[in-house]
């Protein structure tokens, strides 16, 4: 097929015309400034204050023990503020107290007050066991002979 010569020219003619154009420069609208926040002022976390772990002193021996005022015990002749707990039957018994609150004259009359007219065949004070559950608290074993 035979194209004729004039739109062979116009083919040529379109394709010279195409120009590719920049876009026009437009000038950048202006921007404020950035305001920056004011700095905040930051405060050091306060300190954590921890009370001190004071020990308890352990009873002296040397000093003299607080004489308990108050009733006694019936069984003992103990102040009953030091009496913990009075087991055992006519021939054996056991007393927790507390020696820090019963003077030693009650404590040294106590197992001759639990025998009775029994004689008291062995007496004696101990400490707890190591680990015990009642700090402070002394075991008093008193044993009585027969009648």
């Amino acid at each position: 097929m035979r194209i004729p010569f004039a739109l062979t020219g116009a083919a040529f003619l379109l394709a010279g015309c195409v120009q590719t154009v920049a876009p026009p420069m437009v000038a950048p609208a202006p921007v404020a400034p950035v305001s920056r926040p004011a700095p905040v002022a930051v405060t050091p976390p306060a300190p954590v204050v921890v009370a001190p772990v004071v020990a308890t002193p352990a009873p002296d021996p040397a000093r003299p023990a607080a004489v308990a005022i108050g009733p006694r015990d019936g069984r003992t002749g103990l102040p009953q503020a030091s009496v913990v707990s009075v087991a055992g039957d006519s021939n054996r018994y056991t007393v927790l107290f507390r020696p820090n609150q019963a003077d030693a004259a009650s404590i040294a009359a106590a197992p001759a007050r639990l025998c009775g007219a029994a004689p008291v065949s062995n007496s004696r004070t101990q400490p707890p066991r190591a680990g015990s559950a009642m700090p402070g608290v002394q075991i008093l074993v008193v044993e009585c002979g027969a009648v």
